[in-house]
């Protein structure tokens, strides 16, 4: 026999009568208010103090018993809910945290460059014995070394390791000298201890103090959108060049 059990509450000071039906179905309703008795089941109803008062003491205990733990069942799979329910905030808290910060990186791994013609002139940061001067380079895939002008070397006091001769545009061979940075910071990207070739420039204005070249540029990944003016740089790449 199926029961269908209806949570009660009993008013402070006294308690409540509870009535008993049966419906066509075969299942028992305990209820509080006789008003909620379905019309054609009040001539069988029974009255009691406690919905289990018709039965033995023995079976009375043991139903009451079942009750509690019924209860207690409720209220744990009601604190599972909850917990699970704190759960799944926190793991969407922990995602939309993880989505900014994706974002964020994302941003931070955007350049913005100086476009004339098919020049592209890249911001950097020259370090050096804790000088730092920033500078705008060419980009360039030809050079194979990254290259400053005079006034930067002698703005950072870079000191002359050996000297070359170097192969310009148009085929020139001048003389230079080759020294070394503490390091080179473009974009997201530091390279440490940087060779560098220094020149003496004395021609027209040039727009920028050196040249980017393949020694930094072959170790990451990168493209250049003409439009927007950026360098955009891979994410996977996005670590400290050597």
């Amino acid at each position: 026999m199926a029961f269908c059990l209806v949570n009660l509450s009993l008013p402070q000071g006294g308690f409540s009568e509870f009535y008993r039906y049966v419906d066509k179905d075969g299942k028992i309703f305990y209820i509080d208010d006789l008003s909620r008795v379905p019309p054609e089941y009040r001539d069988q109803v029974q009255v009691y103090k406690e919905k289990y008062d018709y039965l033995p003491q023995e079976q009375r205990s043991a139903e009451r018993a079942k009750d509690r733990e019924r209860e207690h069942e409720l209220e744990l799979e009601h604190q599972r809910s909850l917990e699970g329910e704190l759960q799944r905030q926190a793991e969407s808290e922990q995602a939309e945290k993880l989505r900014r910060a994706q974002m964020e990186a994302e941003k931070k791994i955007e350049t913005k460059v100086v476009i004339e013609g098919n020049r592209v002139l890249v911001p950097v940061l020259l370090g050096n014995n804790g000088i730092e001067v920033k500078a705008m380079l060419l980009l360039d895939t030809g050079a194979s070394q990254v290259v400053v002008h005079r006034n930067i070397a002698d703005q950072l006091k870079i000191i002359t390791l050996t000297k070359s001769l170097a192969v310009v545009a148009g085929g020139q061979t001048i003389q230079s000298e080759i020294g070394r940075l503490s390091y080179l910071r473009v974009g997201p990207f530091t390279m440490k201890d940087p060779t560098v070739v220094i020149l003496d420039y004395g021609g027209p204005a040039a727009g920028h103090s050196g040249l980017l070249g393949m020694n930094f540029l072959r170790q990451v990944q990168y493209s250049v959108d003409f439009e927007d003016q950026v360098i955009r740089w891979q994410p996977a790449q996005t670590k400290v060049a050597k």
